[in-house]
């Protein structure tokens, strides 16, 4: 297996980093990391059921654009 490259965690550091302190800043300032980390893993879980959801009732292919035109 590679090893991970000091621009490997950039680039994960830069999607990271956004959500961490996005979740850190609806906590409040008193929060501890760990509180942190299990709202962002729940709230990862939230948003990832809602994007499968979405992607469900969006168009794919042209045989399903086809069927709602004719709708």
């Amino acid at each position: 297996m590679k090893l991970l490259t000091l621009d490997d965690y950039k680039k994960a550091g830069d999607t990271f980093w956004e959500k961490y302190w996005y979740v850190a800043k609806e906590l409040g300032g008193d929060c501890k990391t760990e509180d942190i980390l299990k709202v962002m893993e729940s709230l990862g879980a939230v948003a990832l059921k809602l994007r499968l959801e979405e992607d469900k009732t969006s168009p794919f292919g042209f045989k399903k654009e086809k069927e709602e035109d004719e709708d």
